[in-house]
């Protein structure tokens, strides 16, 4: 694969309802689907990913009020990974991603000040930084909204993010109302750091082989809330078959429409190996 190997699927391109379109990325096994839904609307949904030498990121995004948001957030971080930049330490990787939310934030927020009165795009957005470290492998992730991030480990879906109602965009307060201290969760023996910036939740979680990182909209869940016990244990087993990465997908996007789901439905997975 192309060290410098970057691609960003838009939901505009798949707005024909019960249409599903999955792919996966050679060499790397991810695998992905997208889908408007069951309904004539438009697919504001975007996911994307980069890579560069062992280092991958894996992207998701559910535009508010137009594709616009979505789309600007989704290539922006594609663009992440770069040659030039050098990490000399772990804790610059995720550090990295703060700034990245914060000019994508400024970006959507001028955009909306050049028209007076217009709908403000906005957007969820999940970033996941896999590195490889002398201490292992490890999920540097940001999240803002009410998009999905798991980890599956040994048959079981743990959800890393909390879900919030703020949006990148005009009605976010990303630089606002910053927490004035950091509290600490513990998964897995590893950090997650919350409180950061009002709407804005960081973490790290080491990864093992078997790992799979999965990444949702709300429309694959059917909530923005809790996850149904249903759409979990089907997840679980759709995760756990022996089938290829893009044919997963497939099918998990496939059980949203199944169940008659009008919201757009995305979703990214990555084996660890």
């Amino acid at each position: 694969m192309d060290n410098q190997h970057k691609i960003a699927i838009y939901g505009r391109d798949h707005e024909t309802p019960n249409e599903i379109y999955y792919s996966s990325i050679e060499g790397l096994g991810i695998g992905f689907g997208i889908s408007v839904g069951v309904t004539q609307k438009a697919n504001e949904d975007c996911i994307g990913l980069s890579t560069l030498n062992t280092d991958v990121v894996l992207t998701i995004a559910d535009g508010h009020w137009g594709n616009e948001a979505s789309e600007l957030a989704v290539s922006k971080v594609v663009e992440f990974l770069n040659p030039d930049v050098r990490l000399s330490k772990d804790n610059e990787a995720r550090a990295r991603l703060f700034p990245l939310f914060e000019q994508i934030n400024n970006e959507l927020l001028q955009s909306a000040m050049r028209f007076p009165g217009a709908p403000a795009a906005e957007t969820t957005l999940i970033v996941c930084y896999i590195r490889e470290t002398p201490r292992g492998k490890y999920l540097y992730w940001a999240s803002f909204g009410d998009s999905y991030l798991f980890i599956f480990r040994n048959g079981e879906l743990k959800q890393l993010n909390s879900l919030n109602k703020y949006w990148l965009g005009m009605l976010s307060k990303l630089s606002e109302n910053a927490e004035s201290g950091i509290s600490l969760k513990y998964l897995s023996g590893e950090s997650r750091y919350i409180g950061v910036a009002s709407g804005l939740e960081t973490g790290i979680e080491k990864l093992s082989s078997g790992d799979v990182v999965f990444l949702c909209t709300d429309g694959l869940i059917g909530s923005d809330d809790e996850v149904p016990e249903a759409v979990a244990q089907n997840i679980q087993t759709i995760l756990s078959a022996n089938t290829p990465t893009n044919l997963k997908a497939k099918e998990i996007v496939n059980s949203a429409l199944m169940r008659g789901e009008i919201d757009n439905v995305s979703c990214v997975i990555f084996p660890i190996t």
